[in-house]
């Protein structure tokens, strides 16, 4: 019987499954740390009129690049370590940045934290997992959320990304990447609005990729009697995108 224990006890074998990924490098959030982006921004003119007489939307694009810089830390209200994030911006025809707006970063083992404009979300939430959902505004009084509101997913966790080439710089693929998007009260894709907003984020890099959105479809009333909503005509459109163009230190 000792034998036949002891033959048994050396069979046994222990597994241990891998922790999930923790993500935080997703973001790497240090003083020094900066990013400039390829910013294009496109408006399109209210249309009017109906059938025939129709005039469409036209879009009209202004491009720029904005560069977003870790400066400091302090200590913030709640007696934690934050991140001062300065973006400045560089219009078509200059030659230095001019300093835009100041963001606080708050960077834990657990989350990335935005503060802007006073308001604070989510950015991301750790350990990343494919389709995990959380609450963008858990930390503000959104209007549009509830306590339990799941109002970001995460999507292509570890997916490689390739930006396209932008502002005389070529397009660049990153080899593991995660993607962010707006869902639940967040977004919405209706005949009346269509209002998004997705982020890429790659791995020692951080992010590489916005895209932000917002229409209203313009509408009249037909002969029928029914609505119609013209393709390509709003009332009001508005996209921007951030494409990652340099980042540093190296």
């Amino acid at each position: 019987m000792a034998v036949a224990v002891a033959m048994g006890c050396a069979s046994c074998s222990t597994t241990t499954e891998p922790a999930p990924e923790t993500g935080v490098d997703y973001y790497p959030v240090a003083v020094g740390n900066f990013w400039i982006y390829s910013v294009v921004d496109t408006t399109w003119s209210t249309a009017s009129g109906q059938g025939s007489q129709l005039v469409a939307s036209v879009p009209t694009r202004t491009v720029y690049q904005f560069r977003e810089k870790v400066t400091e830390t302090f200590t913030d209200a709640a007696g934690k370590t934050a991140y001062r994030l300065v973006r400045s911006k560089l219009g078509p025809v200059g030659t230095t940045f001019q300093d835009d707006s100041v963001f606080v970063l708050s960077a834990t083992p657990q989350s990335v934290v935005l503060n802007r404009n006073n308001a604070r979300t989510l950015e991301l939430i750790f350990p990343v997992r494919e389709g995990r959902l959380w609450n963008l505004n858990g930390y503000n009084n959104n209007s549009n959320d509830t306590i339990t509101a799941e109002t970001r997913r995460y999507s292509l966790v570890g997916k490689p990304f390739t930006t396209a080439a932008t502002a005389g710089t070529p397009a660049k693929t990153y080899a593991a990447t995660l993607t962010t998007t707006n869902t639940g009260t967040a977004a919405e894709n209706s005949l009346v609005k269509r209002t998004g907003y997705q982020q890429v984020f790659a791995k020692g890099v951080g992010p590489v990729f916005r895209h932000r959105f917002s229409f209203l479809p313009y509408t009249y009333v037909g002969s029928g009697g029914n609505q119609v909503y013209p393709a390509g005509s709003y009332s009001v459109g508005f996209s921007r995108t951030e494409t990652l163009i340099d980042y540093g230190p190296r």
